[in-house]
This record gives structure tokens, C-alpha cells and sequence, in this order.
């Protein structure tokens, strides 16, 4: 079952889809907004023979990951129809044609004076961060009250932005500076709380492992460990910091001859080296009394099919994605590989989204292609190697 695909023509930088609204970050300033679920309601009542296909993979991609439809989905009589639109929907030719119609699209001007490195989207605010800090404004806002709502939050270069899904709280790589965290406070989500320095090695990525966060380089890798207790006044769970791991602890390492690339998201850690990638398990419930490795447990490896080097990673339901200098590649949950050609302006997935996360943004010089991938619906969740598990098979 291939990826589907959705072609945008324009020139962007950078995009966001969060609450129903794809947002993209102009290259000239521009912010555009797109009413998503309504254009994507009415492509799927132009094409009435997979409707429901079209609505699975670009709007609803948490319907068949829920318990209760993903045992529907066994029963062979609904299984068929559904794989079957599914299958006519990735042969399908789908046109943004009609997507910059005033009923969908909106063009403001950005309220960052810069081109972001990175952006993220979390509680309604639109984050971004380069060279010139951390800065926030309201989602919903008007760009005309730009001076009174923009909030500069971190004068460090920033390299990536990642919202926590089971905590308020984002991480941010800022290159030499290291890696920091920051709570958000649910009563105002125009403010964070101080900059914490988790790590101080050199931090061009992250991404979240349940409470802890990854950190890594093209060179280095680490895990700011933290486990989870409970708060004694409010019974609430909390994050607790108890160490940085390094790479070589994750994946049993010693003497390395050579460079690994090394990165991770949820329970999955990736190591690619010598043309071959493994893959541990993090067990995010470890106990302190146990030996220290037990927080790892390695699942397996494989040969990759491919040269170059790595540029950038990611990791979501569907798979891990991998940029080259010339190609994005997916290692797709079903063990087959995806390859799209082309040296791309920017890219994201979206692992934390809850409609989304089949989703593959990738943004060219003068288009923006949304992949939504399917395939994943039908996959073992607890057995898979590529791609963090999105719910419990029972």
C-alpha cells in the first residue's frame, strides 16, 4: 500500500498543521493559512468512491488507531473495502487547485521578522527559533497586534523545537549552547517558564522519549534521563532529572572505529553505521534497582540499501525518515522503503499530532508535497521496528 500525496504549488519555508489549520511559513515573509479540514471534506466529496480514504489519510489519521476500530478493521469484511479505497486512493491524482479560494486560504504577514530554523506549534502558540532566539506569538492572533503579543523567550541559537506530548513543557536544541527545557504554564501560554540547561554537550537535534529527551549531533548522541513521580502536594505525575546516557550505553557500545549516527523518538533509538541500522527499545518504566543497560533492549538490525550520508532524521507512527543530500528516504513500519527524489528546502513530521501523524510534509523550491501514509493501520503496533508504537494491539 503506497503513500498518498498532495501537491501545494508556492514557495514556502516552512509548514504546520495543527487544530485544522495547515499553516505555511512563506519564504517572503508570508503566513498563509489554510482552512484544512474543510478543503480536505470537500476533495473527499468530489471523489464520493473514496471519501473515506481521503478523510483517513489527510484529516482523521487517529480514527483507525483507536482499540475499538482497529478490531473492527480484523473482521475481513470491512478490512477488504477499506484497504481497497485505501489502494485506489494511492493511484489517485489529487490537485490542491481550488486551495487558494478565499472560503480556505488566508495570507498575513508573519509575525517573525526572521526565517525560523525551526517552528512548533503547541497550546495555540506558534513557536519559532534561529538564529535570533526563542520567540512565541498567539496562533489566532492577528499579525497587526504583532509588538504587544510577540514574546522573545531565548536569546540562544536555536536548532529545533519539540513539544512534550505528556508534559508542558519543549525542548530545544541550541547547537554549542547544549540543550534546555522549558515548562509551559497552563495559565498563561503567552510566557514559559526559565530556561533549564539540561545537557551541555553540543545539540543540533531532539526529540522526546516520554519524559526524557534525546539530544544528538551528526557526531554525538545522548539522553537527558528523567523518570516520572508523583508530586506530593498534588498528586500529580512530575519529571524528575536523573542523568545524561551517553550513546554508547544505549546501544552497548565500545570502541567504536567509526562515526554513528544516533538518534531517537518515544521508545525507539536508531543507530546507523557502516551501512547498517539498529534499533534498541527504551523502557521508559525502568526501575533504579535494576542494572543500568536494562533501560535498553536491543531489537535488531539490518543492512540499508543505499549510500550517503545522513543529514537530518526523524521519527513518527509510520516510520523513520531519513534526509540525504539529494533524496528523502522512509523506512516505512511495514519493512518496505519509500524514496522521494529531490534535495529538499525543509521538511517535518508530526509524532506528537493526534489527526496527523501519518503525515510527511516536504517542501520543495516552488511546491510542498503532504504525503499521508496508510499502512500503518494495519501493522502490528508492538512488533514493528521502524516507527514508534501509536496504540496497544490487543
Amino acid at each position: 500500500m503506497r503513500s498518498v500525496k498532495l501537491s501545494i504549488p508556492g514557495s514556502y519555508w516552512d509548514s504546520q498543521i495543527y487544530s485544522g489549520e495547515l499553516i505555511l511559513l512563506g519564504d517572503g515573509g508570508e503566513l498563509h493559512k489554510v482552512a484544512w479540514e474543510a478543503f480536505i471534506d470537500d476533495i473527499a466529496d468530489q471523489h464520493l468512491e473514496i471519501q473515506t480514504a481521503i478523510r483517513v489519510a489527510f484529516s482523521d489519521s487517529d480514527l483507525f488507531y483507536n482499540t475499538k476500530v482497529r478490531r473492527i478493521l480484523r473482521d475481513p469484511h470491512v478490512e477488504h473495502p477499506i484497504k481497497l479505497q485505501l489502494s485506489r486512493l494511492s493511484e489517485a491524482n489529487l490537485h490542491a487547485e481550488n486551495m487558494r479560494s478565499r472560503e480556505y486560504w488566508s495570507t498575513q504577514t508573519s509575525p517573525f521578522n526572521f526565517l525560523p530554523t525551526d517552528t512548533e506549534v503547541y497550546y495555540n502558540q506558534f513557536f519559532a527559533g534561529g538564529n535570533e532566539g526563542l520567540y512565541s506569538f498567539p496562533r489566532t492572533a492577528s499579525t497587526r497586534s504583532r509588538e504587544s503579543r510577540l514574546h522573545k523567550h531565548h536569546d540562544a541559537s536555536i536548532f529545533q523545537v519539540k513539544a512534550s506530548e505528556r508534559f508542558s513543557a519543549l525542548a530545544t536544541a541550541a547547537g554549542t549552547d547544549g540543550l534546555f527545557d522549558f515548562s509551559v504554564p497552563r495559565s498563561s501560554f503567552d510566557s514559559l517558564g526559565n530556561a533549564r540547561q539540561l545537557a551541555t554537550q553540543a545539540c543540533s537535534a531532539c526529540d522526546w522519549a516520554f519524559q526524557s529527551v534525546m539530544g544528538w549531533t551528526s557526531e554525538d548522541a545522548f539522553m537527558a534521563s528523567f523518570r516520572e513521580e508523583k508530586d506530593p502536594g498534588t498528586k500529580k505525575k512530575i519529571r524528575v532529572f536523573d542523568r545524561i546516557i551517553d550513546q554508547q550505553e544505549i546501544f552497548g557500545l565500545s570502541g567504536v572505529a567509526e562515526p554513528d549516527f544516533v538518534w531517537g523518538s518515544r521508545e525507539k533509538m536508531y543507530k546507523i553505521s557502516g551501512g547498517a541500522i539498529s534499533v534498541s527499545n527504551y523502557n521508559s518504566s525502568y526501575k533504579a534497582e535494576k542494572k543500568s543497560n536494562s533501560k535498553f533492549e536491543y531489537l535488531g538490525g539490518q543492512n540499508l540499501p543505499f549510500d550517503g550520508d545522513v543529514v537530518s532524521t526523524g521519527t513518527a507512527p509510520f516510520g523513520t525518515v531519513l534526509e540525504m543530500d539529494d533524496r528523502m528516504i522512509v523506512l516505512r513500519s511495514d519493512g518496505e522503503i519509500e524514496v522521494f527524489p529531490g534535495e529538499p528546502v525543509h521538511w517535518r513530521v508530526f509524532p506528537r499530532s493526534e489527526h496527523y501523524s501519518n503525515q510527511l510534509h516536504i517542501i520543495y523550491e516552488d511546491y510542498v508535497d503532504i504525503i499521508s501514509f496508510t499502512h500503518d493501520y494495519f501493522v502490528n503496533q508492538q512488533e514493528k521496528i521502524f516507527g514508534f508504537s501509536k496504540s496497544r494491539d490487543e
